[in-house]
């Protein structure tokens, strides 16, 4: 090894101060983060100089299981000739993917965040987190118009770029849902497509009978009506309570919807063979109970004579 190399270089970092040190890498980064906000201005030019010649010579990304291709920019960004990209990525030194990535970071800063984009070039953003946000908003599945990336960039600008990427997540699924870009899948949950298919339902399991002789019963109200019903179970559990019930909380309330689906307090009584399927009122008949008594009968006459009492088996 050198002296040159080996020995401390007079006038370098060696006969410099801690402060000192820390000055210099501050000035050296501000350095990096102007070159670098520099570099961006420059693929942006670079692009405007390369349009393509028609759609197909556009510079584009092959997505992987797909057979579409994504542009390199969104919404109302220009397009940009593939040919160029090689070229500037051999200047500097990097390969055609990183190339395409650096001009449609900036093409995407300059025309659809371009809030973001001002504030790299006035040294309040680093390059490297628009980029960021600018990589989010170009590959966002539904892709984002131009008026929703507007959105993300005013959040973002708002607080300076200084947002994680849980928190650029959840601006870009707000701006989704603002601006109604996704398309709602009425097979999915009721809980993402309420707007397509109503969730409401009561179902009861008929086909699957507990060896206990019960039924599985599942259902979906409307707030009001799931409150009402709650506060009715509760009372009739409470009622069955005091009528000296030992079951649990949850029979009694079973119970208490059982008797609100009859819905009357006493069972309709029918003689035997009557075939009477609706109530005064309309309704069906919530349950025919038929009772087989047995009296003692005589005649008088040609007349029949019940007894007072009778027998159940």
């Amino acid at each position: 090894m050198s002296e040159a190399l080996a020995g401390p270089q007079v006038g370098g970092v060696e006969d410099l101060t801690a402060s000192g040190l820390l000055a210099l890498a501050r000035d050296q980064k501000a350095t990096e983060e102007r070159a670098a906000a520099g570099l961006l201005e420059t693929a942006a030019r670079w692009a405007d100089l390369h349009p393509p010649e028609s759609i197909h010579d556009a510079a584009s990304f092959t997505v992987s299981g797909w057979e579409h291709e994504e542009p390199i920019a969104g919404e109302g960004a220009p397009l940009v000739a593939e040919f160029c990209v090689a070229e500037l990525g051999g200047v500097l030194g990097m390969s055609s993917t990183a190339a395409k990535k650096l001009i449609g970071h900036a093409l995407e800063l300059r025309h659809r965040l371009p809030r973001l984009w001002a504030q790299v070039h006035a040294g309040q953003v680093p390059a490297w987190r628009a980029r960021a946000v600018a990589e989010t908003t170009i590959h966002c599945s539904p892709a984002l118009t131009r008026k929703a990336a507007g959105f993300v960039d005013a959040q973002v600008a708002a607080v300076a770029g200084r947002v994680g990427p849980a928190q650029l997540d959840r601006l870009v699924a707000e701006a989704i849902k603002c601006y109604d870009l996704a398309e709602v899948d009425p097979s999915q949950d009721p809980e993402d497509g309420h707007l397509h298919v109503d969730p409401r339902h009561v179902t009861v399991d008929t086909e699957d009978v507990h060896y206990a002789g019960t039924m599985r019963v599942e259902g979906e109200l409307d707030i009001a009506d799931a409150l009402d019903l709650d506060r009715a179970l509760a009372q009739g559990a409470a009622e069955r309570k005091a009528l000296g019930s030992t079951e649990s909380l949850d029979v009694r309330r079973a119970q208490a919807l059982g008797e609100l689906a009859r819905t009357q307090t006493a069972l309709d009584l029918h003689s035997q063979g009557a075939d009477v399927t609706k109530a005064e009122d309309g309704l069906p008949v919530a349950r025919e109970v038929v009772v087989h008594a047995h009296v003692d009968a005589g005649f008088s006459g040609d007349a029949t004579v019940f007894g007072p009492t009778g027998r159940l088996e």
